[in-house]
């Protein structure tokens, strides 16, 4: 909490623990992230609800960098940034795999750079999914509709 990077949880250089029953919250820093995975780590997420909240510049409920984790169950949720508030950041190669979860962010429930993500069972609510490759099964926005294959817009007329 404060100063200028806050984090719940750091995964950090190739760190891969066994996250279960977890909640990682970050606020009031200027750069909150609630669980941030940076290079090459690959945890396993279950039940894990990540928050990042407060006025500061950039707000990422998860954030990954050059990590692959596995989440099932997850709730993300970033909130209250002047700037940017992303439920989950993918960036730099980044190839997460997210099952049966609630993503968050009012400016972007998903955002991908140079990463690819496999998003299956889950609610994006918030803001639009952006850039990167998704793969999308079964995914819902927070009006219940049924978003295609990349995660961009409702199946159907």
């Amino acid at each position: 909490s404060g100063g200028t990077n806050s984090y719940g949880v750091f995964n950090y250089s190739s760190s891969s623990p066994s996250m279960t029953n977890v909640t990682a919250t970050a606020t009031g820093g200027i750069y909150n992230r609630g669980v941030y995975n940076n290079l090459s780590s690959s945890p396993s997420m279950t039940d894990v609800t990540a928050t990042a909240t407060g006025g500061g510049f950039s707000n990422y409920g998860v954030y990954n960098n050059s990590s692959s984790p596995s989440m099932m169950n997850v709730t993300a949720t970033a909130t209250g940034g002047v700037v940017i508030n992303v439920g989950v950041y993918n960036g730099s190669m980044s190839t997460p795999t997210i099952r049966n979860s609630s993503i968050t962010g009012t400016t972007n429930s998903i955002l991908s750079e140079l990463s690819a993500a496999f998003v299956a069972y889950t609610m994006l609510g918030g803001g639009a999914v952006v850039g990167g490759d998704f793969t999308c099964v079964d995914v819902i926005n927070d009006s219940f509709a049924l978003l295609d294959v990349l995660c961009v817009g409702p199946v159907g007329p």
